[in-house]
């Protein structure tokens, strides 16, 4: 069974999308089957378009976006129950959700969470933080098992947690950028109180020894996930496990930098450059193949 949207007919679309705001996400699903390579692309535009209304809202206030997101969901059911939208990128994602039987509660719980970072710019604990991460970031790593397949339900479990550990990789890189930019902070403020670490301290930039103990921490807690997340790739479809560890590997990598810049994500943001990945992806083949 194939896709019913003419991908051919949009391919640039899709491609450009995940290659320009998902790097080590477009690097990584390059190893995947022609169809689930497809499907991923799709997908993640239709994460990036919700994502972007409420991140880079051109100056427009908050009801306005989130008239702007009730509206895409609005559509969204529609093209889900319909099989049809006057978005490109409805369309070929509600013909993803048939093609790989994945939950339409997944869906709605994604675009939920866009509508809480509305709402919603502290976190009193990591409980609170992970219900939130379980709509932003889980359920995009449960839609991602659908797409590659998986032997036994346990894999859900696995890929959850790497959903959790990817969001966290990109709070600590974006601590800087979310506070000046959108006024959220995503540490949990108990851990934050925990660390001796107040809100100045980050409008501030203020690198101290606390700062950089809580950072310690909030990495141990990501790496933590990742390793859990990678026990479980063994059982995914083979033909997408290499991609699910690339995809792995790149973004723990995040992390690495982190820690080369000292825990300093003020002055400058923690990537890999393409070359390394290139050199992390020859490092996974060899190992890959012992």
């Amino acid at each position: 069974m194939q896709i019913n949207l003419n991908f051919k007919k949009n391919r640039n679309i899709f491609k450009k999308i995940q290659k320009h705001f998902g790097k080590s996400y477009y690097f990584a699903t390059f190893f995947l089957p022609k169809e689930k390579k497809e499907a991923t692309q799709i997908l993640y535009a239709f994460f990036r378009i919700p994502d972007e209304i409420v991140d880079n809202p051109n100056f427009e206030d908050s009801k306005t976006i989130r008239e702007k997101l009730l509206i895409w969901k609005e559509k969204w059911h529609k093209a889900y129950q319909s099989n049809k939208s006057d978005e490109i990128v409805l369309e070929a994602t509600s013909n993803v959700f048939r093609k790989f039987s994945i939950p339409f509660e997944l869906s709605i719980s994604f675009l939920d969470a866009m509508i809480t970072d509305l709402e919603k710019k502290r976190y009193q604990n990591f409980e609170e933080l992970k219900k939130y991460m379980f709509g932003s970031a889980a359920a995009v790593g449960l839609m991602m098992c659908y797409i590659i397949g998986f032997k036994e339900d346990k894999a859900l479990e696995y890929a959850q947690n790497l959903g959790y550990a990817m969001q966290l990789t990109n709070f600590l890189r974006d601590i800087k950028e979310d506070f000046e930019i959108r006024g959220r902070i995503y540490i949990p403020l108990e851990e934050l109180t925990q660390f001796n670490i107040t809100e100045n301290d980050i409008k501030n930039h203020n690198l101290s020894n606390d700062f950089i103990s809580l950072m310690k921490f909030q990495i141990q807690r990501a790496r933590s996930l990742y390793k859990n997340a990678n026990e479980g790739i063994k059982l995914l479809n083979k033909d997408g496990q290499f991609a699910v560890k690339m995809a792995s590997v790149l973004y723990e990598k995040i992390l690495d930098k982190i820690e080369e810049q000292k825990y300093d994500i003020f002055s400058k943001r923690a990537h890999t450059s393409f070359f390394e990945k290139v050199y992390i992806l020859i490092k996974e083949i060899i190992r890959n193949e012992k």
